[in-house]
């Protein structure tokens, strides 16, 4: 039953986060900076959460002391998704995020002593199978035309680490003080790259997804620190990458993009990822 509450909790995070990619898109396809789009969900989050933040307190020595070893790097992969996202269509940029898993699966070996059997191997090779079908065989090329998936595939790297040590973090707090505690320091962390010319703008805050993203952000936080708990991180970064799928199908009705290639690619590496957490 625990296993299926994680499985539960990672399709829902998926859900939100992917719909929240369309938000940022329309934010930065209308003029805003990608900064402060990719921003004001954290401080907007932490409002948001913030009930839970002081109903579920536990501010304890872990939290405190591992935060300087993943907020460097949670911000450099976050400014990273976020120009992934600016500079190249959903449907292109976003299936690379599928190489996530295979890098949570290797931190999580190193860090948590997560093991991965035979099946991993297949995983591994249906993920290089969608990538060759999306790129058409030539990566370099591929990458040069579309800057924001190389981009997407280097946040995946840095995300992949900080899954496992997130849900260090997560069970040794709660996943209900870790949401609200990291819309928080991700708030303030990302201020120096902001700018406080961006965050002082008053046409800023007269975006109408301002909140959207806020809220669903949150909402996708707060399901995604509740699958750590029940499920492997590794089981947790696979099934959320159904939101690859979700975010191509997104890409395809709301900014017309043509899919086909993408399409059959980003099922063949969200298969390899599914498969890889088994």
């Amino acid at each position: 039953m625990g296993e299926e509450k994680g499985i539960l909790f990672s399709l829902l995070a998926a859900f939100f986060w992917a719909t929240n990619d369309v938000f940022n898109k329309k934010s930065l396809m209308k003029g805003y900076n990608e900064n402060f789009v990719l921003w004001i969900r954290f401080p907007l989050g932490a409002v948001l959460t913030l009930p839970l933040g002081i109903l579920f307190w536990d501010m304890n020595r872990t939290v405190l002391f591992t935060t300087p070893l993943w907020l460097p790097v949670e911000i450099l992969a976050s400014l990273l998704f976020i120009k992934g996202i600016k500079m190249s269509p959903l449907s292109i940029s976003i299936p690379f995020f599928a190489f996530m898993p295979l890098f949570s699966s290797l931190f999580g070996y190193a860090i948590l002593g997560e093991k991965l059997d035979g099946k991993g191997f297949i995983g591994i090779a249906l993920i290089l199978a969608g990538s060759f079908i999306i790129t058409g065989g030539s990566l370099s090329s591929f990458f040069k035309m579309n800057k924001g998936s190389l981009y997407i595939l280097l946040s995946a790297f840095l995300f992949g680490f900080n899954v496992a040590v997130g849900k260090l973090v997560i069970v040794e707090s709660n996943p209900f003080f870790f949401s609200w505690y990291y819309c928080v320091v991700m708030t303030f962390g990302l201020l120096p790259l902001v700018g406080f010319k961006e965050i002082g703008k008053p046409e800023n805050y007269k975006n109408p997804l301002n909140l959207p993203m806020g809220l669903f952000f949150s909402l996708g936080m707060v399901f995604y620190s509740l699958a750590m708990v029940y499920t492997l991180a590794s089981y947790v970064a696979s099934v959320e990458r159904l939101a690859i799928i979700l975010d191509v199908l997104y890409g395809r009705v709301f900014f017309g993009e043509k899919i086909g290639r993408s399409f059959w690619g980003s099922v063949l590496m969200v298969s390899g990822a599914i498969v890889l957490s088994l």
